[in-house]
């Protein structure tokens, strides 16, 4: 069930290429912060801000992961009017790495992401 809750926007000054992600950034509200913490089996400690994960110039609302649990994923999406807390599935993405199998890479984004998956993205 998503929680939407209106959110305030925070907006770095920034010179970014083609590849790199995402400048845009939320604060979530107190109501946010303690719905992703109470969780069942999360593990992903819940910060006030998050920064967006998906590709630089992205289509749609952004995007960044606010908690773990198994394999559920609840991802804080927002625009600049209003955001949202939903339950999504992991971006079945794989990275082959040719020399040494075990070496492949998964994308750290959510199933139909825009842009490019998160293992051909720039590092934050």
């Amino acid at each position: 069930m998503p929680v939407a809750i209106l959110a305030r926007y925070q907006y770095g000054v920034h010179v970014f290429s083609p590849g790199d992600r995402c400048p845009a950034r939320i604060e979530l509200s107190d109501f946010q912060l303690l719905w992703l913490r109470r969780r069942p089996y999360a593990t992903q400690s819940v910060r006030p801000d998050y920064e967006c994960q998906l590709e630089f110039r992205h289509n749609g609302p952004h995007g960044a992961l606010g908690q773990q649990c198994d394999e559920i994923e609840w991802w804080v999406r927002w625009t600049l009017r209003a955001s949202t807390v939903d339950q999504v599935t992991a971006c079945p993405g794989v990275r082959d790495q040719p020399d040494d199998p075990q070496d492949d890479e998964t994308c750290l984004l959510f199933e139909g992401h825009p842009g490019r998956h998160s293992f051909d993205l720039g590092q934050w």
